[in-house]
């Protein structure tokens, strides 16, 4: 009887994927609720667009996690680091204060 279930749990491919020593443990974080508008945001790049007049092909999006209003602002491709703070910092800082968390998918 335990070797046909073995067998059965082996070859079902839900039983598989979902064991506990099959998952990634340990690198998600939980995402806390705000509590108030700006609090908390999330930031990317959208790109591939056509060139505007001041050849910009990027937007920056930032997103409050409270209200789900969103700031898009255009830069472009190669921006850096410098140039992305400058930006958060002219948008969202200087207008709703310094973010508790800031969220982004970007792998640096």
């Amino acid at each position: 009887m335990s070797d046909n279930v073995s067998h059965f749990i082996r070859g079902c491919s839900l039983c598989a994927t979902s064991k506990l020593s099959n998952r990634k443990l340990g690198l998600y974080t939980t995402i806390l609720v705000p509590s108030h508008p700006w609090e908390s945001i999330s930031m990317d790049f959208v790109g591939g667009l056509p060139l505007s007049r001041k050849v910009h092909d990027y937007l920056y999006v930032i997103v409050d996690m409270f209200s789900k209003k969103c700031i898009l602002t255009l830069c472009k491709k190669k921006i850096i680091a410098e140039q992305t703070a400058h930006l958060l910092f002219q948008n969202i800082c200087f207008h709703f204060g310094l973010p508790t968390s800031i969220v982004s998918d970007q792998d640096c």
